[in-house]
């Protein structure tokens, strides 16, 4: 597995995706727009944590050599990011755009979709969202060569728990939260209260499609 020096991962949300890049690079920095979100991510050794937005991203030029999105691409003024990654990465940096995207499904109990698509998002509607789809010609406008992409679908294994805190890493729970209109703690409880009678056990497996572009900075 290649090895990153210095990498950024953005909009992190509550740190699920930090985790992980802190297993392939010597020094992270994760920013979110939410400080709700950045209270409830791990600390973390090699892990810095900070607010600021991927369209005013708070980094000198040319600071490091991969940054991440996951599950927020399609949130951002995309222009004005891309714009932002070409800046703060050094010549031949990555930048990896990925989606891992919950289809709702629980392979232990199939009531549980009902309850993601009747309760859950009848409660936390999801946004609007921008949906332009990253091309070779659109990655080429801001300096970056497209270099590959690659979807699949994949099985994740969770607790109660850590459902309960994917759901709040979403958008639309975190829109609901900066609104005003509920507090991230009570949104914590009702849903661990709403997912946790669909677990006959202490683990269910949960569904998921990702796609993941990547794009090499030129220059």
């Amino acid at each position: 597995c290649e090895r990153f020096q210095h990498a950024l991962d953005v909009a992190c949300g509550t740190g699920q995706s930090t985790r992980a890049l802190a297993e392939v690079a010597e020094a992270v920095e994760a920013v979110d727009t939410s400080a709700a979100m950045l209270a409830l991510a791990p600390a973390l050794p090699k892990v810095t944590y900070r607010e600021g937005a991927a369209e005013a991203l708070p980094f000198p030029s040319e600071t490091f050599d991969l940054v991440t999105v996951g599950k927020a691409f399609h949130w951002f003024e995309q222009e004005r990011f891309m714009r932002e990654a070409q800046r703060v990465l050094r010549p031949g940096g990555w930048l990896f755009v990925f989606n891992n995207v919950f289809l709702g499904g629980m392979k232990e109990n199939a009531d549980f979709k009902r309850w993601v698509l009747e309760v859950y998002l009848a409660k936390y509607a999801t946004p609007p969202r921008a949906r332009k789809k990253i091309t070779a010609a659109f990655a080429e406008e801001f300096g970056f060569e497209l270099a590959g992409r690659e979807n699949f679908f994949n099985d994740v294994v969770m607790t109660p728990e850590q459902l309960t805190g994917y759901f709040l890493s979403q958008s639309n729970v975190i829109a609901a939260v900066e609104e005003g209109r509920e507090k991230l703690e009570e949104v914590a409880v009702w849903l661990e209260q709403g997912v946790r009678p669909f677990f006959a056990r202490d683990k269910a497996t949960m569904q998921f499609g990702s796609d993941v572009w990547y794009l090499r900075r030129q220059g």
